[in-house]
């Protein structure tokens, strides 16, 4: 294993953790995420104001790093296979 491949699996973990806390407690995520750039205040402030859209985007982001691992790992064929 590569340090490129460590790298990935760290990023694809952190994404499927981020994204399980966010859709259990969507309001809360984007609370402890609003401070930084303008830009940034404004779409954690949309989502604390749109729950369950958060809650959408965050089982999104927790199903595709899924099948990025799932898809990258060998001798995968596919995603089901």
């Amino acid at each position: 294993m590569t340090t490129a491949d460590r790298i990935k699996h760290a990023i694809a973990i952190t994404l499927i953790g981020d994204g399980v806390a966010a859709a259990l407690h969507p309001t809360h995520g984007a609370q402890f995420w609003k401070k930084g750039p303008a830009g940034w205040r404004r779409s954690m402030r949309w989502c604390q104001r749109h729950p369950h859209a958060t809650r959408m985007f965050a089982i999104a982001q927790a199903g595709l790093a899924t099948m990025w691992v799932l898809h990258h790992e060998r001798g995968a064929r596919s995603l089901f296979g």
